[in-house]
């Protein structure tokens, strides 16, 4: 797309060239955030003429980057020409990065996905063939789609992970010589934003989803790990450098308890999160409970899954309940923390654990109750994300939509 030029591109523009063009953008931006408006809306926004306006108009009808909607709303005279931007005047590639699976979407310039998704198996170690085999995958979907790259602008990058999205830096994995982000962008050879994967969600919930127009939220992402992010006076808050939300480490037990994934003892991790409620039905299978768990990973523990589990909670097993309510209400015991420190109106639970409902939920609310101030508890609301999958998708797609209109 023209409007996304690299830096040293720009460089050959003219000043009058220059500006024209930050005015263009300018319009695109708005017509993105804010959906088709008239010519005397755009004047507004850019504080400029009619005229030029009107020029600049022209010449992005002429690019195939907008075109007319229709007919605004009168005010006395003829009813003004709506501009909209085309349906698919750019697209955006988003990467959800996990811990065994990627997943992947084009988004159209209306944040629509596309109709092809591609998932690739593939486990998440400190390997460079993990960023290659990530790649192929990705360019196999724009082949697919029958996109051309040079209608995509950038790419969206969602990890776990320590990740400082300003420097392209995962401290905790794909952690080489070179940035993370730079590696892709080498690849891909277009602009990338990577960012946590929490964080990502987080961003997704306050655009689209249950945190919109809210100031003080918390979001969690219950899955293997637990990830947080948070929305604090209206805006995402990252920290210093990125690294905040870090809650499943906090100490909540013995430091004799068991080894967290982050090398210390005694994380809310280790009791709180789908490797401990795997963990507990491993255990307890392997000391002779009887559970319908144990049939349906075949009498075999290495088959057993968060996923399985949950289910064998959907079918009425008892065990399979009560380890979820065990660890739901260690889960709600560091929620109060969190609760008394930042005082939030909404949390959000999204991921797969968040898929056992009542069973998790109910027993948050039991740990709420008993540890955290009746008056802060009150006024709260616990809900659970309606994002689903797309969580991270849509977080990437809104990082990397922001970069490019930054710059």
């Amino acid at each position: 797309m023209a409007l996304f030029h690299s830096d040293s591109f720009l460089d050959k523009f003219t000043r009058v060239e220059l500006k024209q063009h930050f005015q263009k953008k300018k319009i695109v931006r708005a017509l993105y955030l804010h959906g088709p408006m008239p010519l005397s809306e755009m004047m507004r926004r850019l504080k400029v003429s009619a005229p030029t306006v009107q020029n600049l108009l022209d010449e992005l009808l002429k690019e195939g980057i907008i075109h007319l909607t229709g007919s605004g709303t009168s005010k006395g005279g003829r009813r003004p020409n709506l501009y909209g931007l085309k349906k698919d005047a750019f697209y955006v590639l988003s990467i959800d990065i996990r811990n065994y699976s990627t997943h992947m979407a084009l988004f159209d310039s209306a944040n629509k996905k596309g109709e092809r998704y591609k998932v690739l198996k593939l486990k998440l170690t400190n390997d460079r063939a993990v960023v290659n085999k990530i790649y192929e995958a990705a360019m196999e979907l724009i082949n697919d789609s029958c996109v051309e790259m040079s209608h995509i602008l950038g790419v969206g990058i969602a990890m776990p992970g320590l990740v400082e999205s300003e420097a392209g830096i995962n401290h905790t994995v794909l952690n080489f010589d070179k940035p993370v982000r730079d590696l892709f962008a080498d690849l891909f050879q277009k602009p990338v934003v990577i960012e946590n994967d929490a964080q990502a969600k987080a961003l997704a919930e306050f655009r689209f989803g249950k945190a919109k127009g809210k100031q003080n939220v918390l979001v969690l992402h219950l899955g293997w790990g637990i990830g947080l992010g948070m929305i604090l006076n209206g805006k995402p808050y990252t920290g210093f450098r990125g690294f905040s939300g870090e809650f499943a480490h906090i100490p909540m037990t013995d430091e004799r308890a068991y080894l967290c994934s982050c090398g210390k003892r005694g994380c809310l991790e280790t009791v709180a999160s789908g490797s401990a409620l795997t963990r507990l039905a491993i255990e307890a299978i392997e000391k002779g409970e009887m559970t319908l768990i144990s049939e349906m990973a075949n009498k075999q523990t290495n088959n057993i899954t968060l996923e399985l589990i949950l289910k064998a909670a959907q079918q009425g097993d008892q065990f399979a309940i009560r380890i979820i309510s065990k660890v739901g209400f260690e889960l709600g015991k560091g929620i109060s923390s969190l609760m008394q420190i930042l005082n939030p109106e909404t949390i959000i639970l999204g991921g797969p654990m968040a898929n056992a409902g009542s069973y998790l939920i109910t027993s948050i609310e039991q740990a709420i109750q008993q540890y955290a101030f009746a008056i802060i508890t009150e006024s709260m609301e616990l809900t659970v994300s309606e994002l689903g999958e797309d969580s991270g998708l849509l977080g990437n797609l809104i990082n990397i939509m922001e970069s490019l209109f930054e710059k």
